[in-house]
C-alpha cells in the first residue's frame, strides 16, 4: 500500500516521495488515519478497505467542489487510489492549535456565510451521492426542497432505524408531517458543508481548516442547526455569520426539524440519548 501512495504522491509533486515517516493518527469510526513525511512534504492519509474507493472518491471531489467557492479552508486534495487490498485519500497535513482565537471564530463565521452566498444551483440536491460520518446520504435532484428534505434526510433516516428495530411511528405518516411543515419554506439552494459540528473543523496558523463534508444543495439552516445541536461554536461564529448573511425569521421553528436529521443520524449509529432526543422532536410535529 505505501508504494502505491508514493506513487500517486510522486505524481502530485512531480518528484519520487520517499517515505521517511509514518504516524497513526487518532480519526473517526471508518478509516484508518496516518501522516507520512518525506522530510519536505507531509500528507494526511486515510485508509481503508479497497471497497471504500467510492466513499473517498466522494469525498475528495466534495473538498474540491468547497475550495471552487473561495470561501472556507478545506485541505487540498492530493490524489485517491488503491493498493491490492486498501484504497487510500491524500490530502494536505495541518499542525492543530489546542483551541482557536475569536479572530478565527469570527472569520469562520464570515466564510460560512460567504460559502452559504455562492449561487450554483436552483435546486436541492448534488450529482453524486455523499455520506453522512459511515451511512449513504442520497443526494436526487428535486426542486422542492420540502420533498427533497422530508424523503431524502427525514424519511431515508427513519428508514434506516426501523431496519435496526429503532422505531420512531409509521415512516410515511412522519414524513409527510414534516413536508407540511416546510411545505410553505422555499430556500435558496446553498452549499452546504453538511456536516458542520465541532468535530469537523480545527484551528491552524491559517485560519479554521474545515473537513469530512457531507456537502449537497440545500437550506443553509441545516448547516447553522447542526453546528447548535451538541457543542455550539463560539457567538464570535454566529454574530459573525449574522452579520454577513442573516438568517430568517421562521429560523427558530425550522431548527428542530434540521436538528430532527442529525439525531435520527446518529440514532441508528450510535443509539442511546439520541433515540430519546429524536422522539420529543417527532412528537412536536405529528
Amino acid at each position: 500500500m505505501w508504494k502505491a501512495i508514493s506513487q500517486v504522491l510522486a505524481d502530485q509533486f512531480g518528484a519520487y516521495y520517499n517515505i521517511k515517516q509514518k504516524t497513526p493518527v487518532l480519526s473517526g469510526e471508518t478509516h484508518e488515519a496516518w501522516i507520512i513525511d518525506d522530510g519536505i512534504q507531509p500528507v494526511f492519509v486515510k485508509v481503508n478497505e479497497k471497497s471504500y474507493r467510492s466513499m473517498f472518491r466522494a469525498e475528495a471531489d466534495q473538498l474540491d467542489l468547497l475550495a471552487k467557492s473561495h470561501t472556507i479552508h478545506v485541505p487540498r486534495v492530493y490524489g485517491i487510489g488503491c493498493s491490492t487490498t486498501h484504497a487510500f485519500l491524500l490530502l494536505e497535513a495541518f499542525t492543530f492549535q489546542t483551541s482557536p482565537l475569536s479572530s478565527d471564530m469570527t472569520e469562520f463565521g464570515e466564510k460560512i456565510a460567504q460559502l452559504h452566498q455562492w449561487k450554483q444551483q436552483d435546486k436541492y440536491g448534488l450529482d453524486f451521492d455523499t455520506w453522512l460520518g459511515k451511512v449513504h446520504q442520497p443526494n436526487e435532484w428535486k426542486t422542492n426542497w420540502a420533498t427533497f428534505f422530508s424523503e431524502q434526510r427525514i424519511g431515508w433516516q427513519l428508514q434506516l432505524c426501523k431496519e435496526k428495530n429503532i422505531e420512531f411511528g409509521d415512516v410515511t405518516h412522519i414524513t409527510q408531517a414534516i413536508a407540511a411543515q416546510l411545505a410553505k419554506h422555499n430556500p435558496s439552494p446553498a452549499l452546504l458543508h453538511g456536516d458542520l459540528w465541532a468535530k469537523n473543523y480545527g484551528a491552524t496558523n491559517q485560519g479554521i481548516i474545515v473537513y469530512d463534508p457531507a456537502c449537497y444543495w440545500g437550506d443553509r439552516e441545516c448547516d447553522i442547526a447542526f453546528s447548535e445541536l451538541f457543542s455550539p461554536f463560539s457567538p464570535h461564529f454566529y454574530e459573525a455569520y449574522h452579520r454577513v448573511y442573516p438568517l430568517d425569521e421562521g429560523y427558530a421553528q425550522r431548527k428542530p426539524i434540521y436538528q430532527l436529521y442529525y439525531l435520527l443520524n446518529f440514532s441508528h449509529r450510535y443509539q442511546g440519548e439520541y433515540i430519546e432526543k429524536a422522539q420529543q422532536i417527532i412528537d412536536l410535529f405529528l
